[in-house]
C-alpha cells in the first residue's frame, strides 16, 4: 500500500505542476483579463510550424503579455499590456523579422 502512495505521488505532483501553469510561458488570468487584446493581418504563414515562430518573436516585445498566431486565418492575436506604449511598428517589425508580411492591424 505504501509503494502505492509512492506511485501515486510521483505521478500526480507533475501532473499538477502543468496543470497550474508555473511555466515561465503561462500567463495569469488576471494579465490576460486586463489586456489590450490587438488583431493584425499577417501573410506567409503556410503551415502551423510558422505560427510557433512568430509567436516565440512577438512574445519578446516590450509590453506583450501573450500572442497567438493562426496560420489558417492568416491572423496574428496580441495581448497588450495597457500600462505599456506598444506601437504598432514593433509589432509590424517583429512580423517582418520572421520573414512574414504584415497587414493591416483589424482590431
Amino acid at each position: 500500500m505504501f509503494k502505492f502512495h509512492i506511485i501515486l505521488i510521483s505521478v500526480m505532483v507533475p501532473v499538477l505542476i502543468l496543470a497550474t501553469g508555473t511555466g515561465s510561458d503561462s500567463t495569469s488570468v488576471s494579465d490576460s483579463l486586463n489586456s489590450q487584446v490587438r488583431i493584425y493581418e499577417v501573410f506567409g504563414m503556410d503551415c502551423p510550424g510558422c505560427h510557433g515562430g512568430i509567436e516565440k518573436l512577438i512574445n519578446k516585445v516590450q509590453g506583450v503579455i501573450k500572442s497567438e498566431a493562426n496560420w489558417e486565418k492568416q491572423e496574428l492575436k496580441i495581448w497588450v499590456d495597457p500600462a505599456k506604449d506598444l506601437k504598432d511598428e514593433a509589432i509590424l517589425d517583429a512580423i517582418e523579422r520572421a520573414n512574414l508580411t504584415p497587414g493591416e492591424r483589424i482590431k
